[in-house]
């Protein structure tokens, strides 16, 4: 599969895991607690706005995504794992999971796992990247034309 649809993909993936966190900001629900998108109240000492926070978090899982799509693609051209097996995808999905709580979230503020930004979010990050992983492989068994 080619870089660029690879990337679309799992963009596509992030923008489906989130819906929760659209239809909470289009209700005007619980706008400290956007579920399943990173809550930045801060950025670089700045304090965010309600609507800043969504779009920043938005920003944020977005790019995640897409790095999620790049950087397993990477992997597969490399040929270090068979290409867009449920179980490949699903330790990668860990591995990237360890690698965003433990290295990125640290280095943007939020502590390890998130655990500034709230008791939740250790868990709705293991969550988001598995079902990005169940989804890309869902796609691309569904759509046999994406198969490598």
């Amino acid at each position: 599969m080619p870089m660029i649809s690879a990337v679309f993909l799992s963009l596509s993936a992030g923008l489906i895991t989130a819906v929760p966190g659209i239809v909470s900001e289009l209700r005007k629900k619980a706008p400290r607690n956007i579920p399943l998108l990173i809550d930045v109240k801060t950025f670089w000492g700045r304090k965010l706005t309600a609507g800043e926070v969504f779009w920043f978090g938005m920003f944020i899982h977005l790019l995640m995504a897409a790095l999620f799509g790049a950087l397993y693609e990477l992997i597969v051209v490399k040929s270090l794992v068979h290409p867009y097996q449920l179980g490949n995808l699903l330790v990668y999905a860990f591995c990237f999971y360890l690698f965003v709580g433990g290295v990125i979230f640290p280095v943007v503020g939020q502590g390890p796992f998130g655990r500034r930004a709230g008791k939740t979010v250790w868990y709705e990050l293991l969550i988001v990247h598995h079902l990005w992983a169940l989804i890309i492989w869902l796609t691309v068994y569904l759509y046999p034309v994406l198969k490598p």
